[in-house]
């Protein structure tokens, strides 16, 4: 099946279609999708400044890394599905820009460079060296970047 065919697909299924009969279903959905963002970056940056020794020091980073790690767990599984709901309401938005396959691979990255800082924090009195605060610099680069893609898919 063409790039095309899926698209159609997608666009002709009910729960595409609902999604964009219902006038507050696309706002709802980006609502649910951008906050859920805006607090996993917040978490994301707390760990990753913690892990470069900037941020809530007082807080052993085990201890945080703990409570923040499930809450990022979570807000990425509600990000998986608002986005896949965006996605089925609009696939001719997203599945032919360049930006959105950027935005995955970010995405893809970001996960990768969160599980191993949560690791590396999850080390009972282990000091974070160099080369983690570089990853933990990154992550936020990298974090930041998804957030600028996100933005873009709607301009490109």
């Amino acid at each position: 099946m063409s790039m095309q065919g899926v698209i159609d697909w997608l666009t002709a299924t009910s729960l595409s279609q609902a999604i964009q009969t219902t006038s507050w279903a696309i706002p709802g959905i980006q609502v649910v999708h951008i906050v859920c963002l805006a607090i996993l970056f917040a978490l994301a940056l707390s760990l990753s400044l913690r892990i470069a020794g900037r941020g809530l020091a007082r807080e052993p980073l085990a201890s945080l890394a703990g409570r923040f790690v499930p809450a990022m767990g979570i807000c990425l599984a509600v990000l998986f599905l608002s986005g896949a709901l965006l996605i089925i309401a609009e696939p001719f938005r997203t599945i032919t820009n360049p930006i959105f396959y950027l935005k995955i691979g970010l995405l893809i990255l970001a996960i990768a460079l969160t599980l191993w800082l949560a690791a590396v924090a999850r080390r009972p009195a282990a000091k974070p060296s160099a080369i983690h605060v570089a990853a933990a610099a990154l992550s936020m680069l990298v974090w930041a970047g998804i957030i600028i893609a996100g933005r873009y898919i709607a301009y490109v």
